[in-house]
């Protein structure tokens, strides 16, 4: 799957980064674009939904690509960075993906739990809870969702500026690894 003197990621672990990099962004749109609409709107119900419905791709999409992730290594970084940068590198990694695995869950979690369902915009139709409501259960996860988002704007943050930290200062060949 690699390319033949291995310098990028596989096409699949590429093509899925720069698709999950669009429905984070969007949903992360979505959400804060829901604090400038009325409440109770068609507008805000409209944002609310789609950002639901960016979600769940997420997670569809992450699971694959941690899978096919460790099948393969990383194409090598020229020049080789030191211990160091290799362990920061890999301790954001790891948050991103543990972030775009958690995130949806506890979003869909707090959703169905609050015994609203998942609606689907722009249509009548909705993904129904199961089970009896736990209201309280759904607001602690809801909380937890918004705390994390709040948080990975750093980290998401970081994670860019690091790309182009290794593209514009050290020169190598991270950001056209995935690229």
């Amino acid at each position: 799957m690699n390319t033949p003197n291995g310098s990028r990621y596989p096409a699949f672990l590429r093509h899925t980064h720069w698709i999950t990099f669009v429905l984070v962004l969007l949903a992360y749109i979505a959400i804060n674009a829901r604090k400038f609409l009325e409440r109770g709107s068609a507008e805000r119900l409209f944002v609310v939904e789609s950002h639901f419905l960016l979600g769940m791709p997420v997670l569809l999409i992450t699971v694959p690509r941690i899978l096919v992730r460790l099948r393969h290594t990383a194409p090598p970084i020229i020049p080789e960075p030191g211990a160091a940068s290799r362990l920061a590198a890999w301790t954001a990694h790891l948050a991103l993906f543990v972030f775009l695995v958690v995130q949806p869950v506890l979003g869909i979690a707090s959703r169905l739990l609050s015994g609203r369902g998942i609606g689907l915009p722009l249509t009548e139709w909705a993904i129904p809870s199961f089970g009896a409501a736990q209201p309280e259960l759904a607001k602690s996860l809801e909380h937890l969702h918004e705390f994390i988002g709040e948080a990975f704007y750093y980290v998401i943050g970081i994670h860019i500026l690091a790309a182009l930290w290794h593209w514009l200062v050290r020169r190598d060949n991270t950001l056209q690894r995935m690229l």
